[in-house]
């Protein structure tokens, strides 16, 4: 049975969203003028240059100490020092100025919080990044070990990453096309944390624009009409929870090729009642980006064909009752 509007349940309150939206024009990027910054990360990571190779979405320097690549389509910058990777034996770290939350979440202290928030930046203008960035933070990776109960042994942090999200004039950037993480290991010697690996994202704005928006009926056509399994939703138990929502422009993936960003709104929930078996039914938990911004009035405005079509991310699922 198809949902509709109604069959939606809101947890959060949804954003406002106006009836006109922005929408940003991409600069083009350029692959030669990234060289400069693709041998200084290089640098950074200490990886000797041996040569270049072409991959699929562009191409990487580097050696058997590690790689620098250049995504094509958007001038993003992957790059990892292989021999820092495979330096520990498991994910356990040995960071100064841990705390443990209630939950059980292990964080770095505030002060080391910005001693390596600070590192990361420096590390970010020493090879030519300057973007303004619109958000900043540190996480923590987790560990656990379980015994044979299932029950947990013991826990620790991992790799801390140093995060950037932008913006454009104060609208956030949503999606995986506008990003910058670095991957910092602790020095044994107590000295300044070791960068392991980082990921560079953000496509420059050459200018912007203004169209109209959908309605919010409009926006969640797509995800309404969606197929959630190769049978559908029971008649009578699905249901969509929406937990989160935020407004932005959406940031396509670095190896695809984007000239404009749209609004979208970003929402994440469950859908109850798919049915996987003839008396089965599961809840499914999904992320998705709703298109905000009309496809007329993209295509009205010149904006390529009027359309931009997101993907699905389905993070996993849970039994039914």
């Amino acid at each position: 049975m198809p949902l509709t509007f109604h069959d939606i349940d809101f947890t959060v309150d949804l954003p406002d969203v106006p009836r006109t939206s922005p929408v940003a024009t991409h600069v083009p990027p350029c692959l030669k003028e990234h060289d400069e910054t693709t041998r200084a990360i290089a640098k950074v990571l200490d990886i000797d240059v041996r040569g270049t190779a072409q991959v699929p979405h562009g191409y990487a320097i580097g050696s058997s100490r590690g790689q620098v690549e250049v995504f094509a389509a958007s001038g993003a910058v992957r790059a990892r020092n292989t021999e820092r990777l495979t330096a520990y034996e498991d994910e356990s770290r040995r960071w100064e100025g841990v705390e443990r939350g209630d939950d059980g979440t292990y964080r770095l202290s505030d002060d080391a919080s910005k001693r390596l928030s600070h590192h990361g930046l420096e590390i970010l203008g020493r090879v030519g990044i300057r973007a303004e960035y619109a958000g900043l933070d540190v996480t923590l990776g987790q560990w656990a070990r379980l015994g044979e109960d299932g029950k947990e042994e013991d826990s620790g942090p991992g790799r801390a990453t140093v995060r950037l999200s932008y913006a454009v004039h104060g609208l956030p950037l949503l999606g995986p096309g506008a990003k910058t993480n670095l991957h910092f290991d602790p020095e044994d010697d107590g000295q300044t944390p070791a960068l392991a690996r980082m990921f560079h994202v953000n496509r420059g704005i050459e200018s912007t624009g203004e169209v109209a928006t959908q309605s919010l009926d409009e926006a969640f056509s797509g995800l309404l009409r969606q197929s959630w399994s190769g049978k559908g939703i029971r008649d009578g138990e699905g249901r969509i929870t929406i937990t989160a929502a935020t407004f932005g422009l959406l940031a396509l993936p670095a190896d695809v090729v984007q000239t404009f960003a749209a609004s979208a709104l970003m929402v994440e929930g469950s859908v109850s009642g798919v049915e996987v078996g003839k008396d089965e039914t599961v809840t499914v938990r999904f992320g998705q980006y709703l298109p905000l911004a009309h496809p007329k009035a993209l295509a009205e405005a010149g904006y390529g064909g009027g359309r931009l079509e997101p993907g699905v991310v389905v993070t996993g699922r849970s039994r039914g009752e």
